[in-house]
């Protein structure tokens, strides 16, 4: 299989006929981390018959009774690219997924007077976490989405802490995805380290055991990343990586899985 088509696997290929849901609390944090806005959505998912045309329907419930719905319609034969797969009212962003919930939304390219971002997802059996970093058009940080989702239904989950430190020896296996969407895996171990970009980026430690290493500033004429990790369970920790290079382009996504190891 070729990755274009892998992709498109990896992305929507345990989407079925009947539809899958994904129930979901949405938080939009300040770089503060004030609270400035918390939603209801519902994010579904709908494949034909061939798995060749995916339509989603978002449904957003807000506090003050408004509700709102959005859908599209994604179909292989025009949106499945060599580089990711556009939503034909996001030109500009690509979907790319190693397979097991590893996905990242990025921004194609950096570019002057627009706004860029990011989505990072995170995946453990029926819960899903994304981050989303969302830059102005002056290339300054501007907020931080998360979104906590249960597999077809809404569902009650202790609220965690931010993470401060992670006890332990922690190894694990990182993965490369190129801006053509070949895949290649390193076959050293990898030790966690909770802040890999500093000092460069900013550090940010969230609710729901979420870290975010990003830059206060995107520019075009330097290469940056956009780093986020989730710990999935208490011995389990998963981390993306988004690469541009100078130019402001994307260039590569890493993902890194992360264990604790037995003493």
């Amino acid at each position: 299989m070729n990755p274009q088509d892998k992709n498109w696997e990896n992305l929507f290929g345990y989407i079925t006929t009947e539809g899958s849901a994904w129930h979901g609390i949405w938080t939009v944090y300040s770089l503060d981390k004030e609270v400035l806005n918390s939603f209801k959505a519902v994010r579904k998912f709908q494949a034909n018959q061939e798995k060749t045309l995916i339509t989603q329907t978002n449904k957003y419930s807000y506090s003050d009774g408004t509700e709102l719905e959005k859908n599209w319609q994604i179909e292989k034969q025009i949106c499945s690219q060599p580089d990711g797969v556009i939503y034909p009212t996001f030109l500009s962003m690509s979907a790319v997924s190693f397979g097991e919930g590893k996905t990242a939304w990025v921004s194609k390219k950096l570019e002057a007077g627009k706004k860029f971002a990011t989505e990072l997802f995170f995946r453990y059996q029926d819960w899903r976490t994304s981050v989303a970093i969302i830059y102005a058009e002056s290339g300054d940080l501007e907020r931080i989405t998360t979104v906590s989702e249960h597999l077809n239904s809404f569902a009650n989950r202790p609220a965690k802490a931010e993470i401060q430190k992670l006890s332990g020896k922690w190894s694990g296996q990182k993965e490369y995805m190129n801006s053509d969407l070949q895949i290649s895996a390193s076959a050293e171990n990898q030790e966690l380290v909770l802040e890999p970009t500093q000092p460069k980026n900013k550090t940010i430690s969230l609710p729901d055991d979420i870290a975010v290493n990003v830059p206060q500033k995107v520019k075009i004429g330097e290469e940056f990343e956009i780093v986020s990790g989730k710990l999935v369970t208490k011995n389990e920790y998963k981390r993306l990586t988004a690469k541009y290079d100078n130019l402001g382009a994307f260039a590569m996504l890493i993902s890194e899985v992360f264990r604790l190891q037995e003493q």
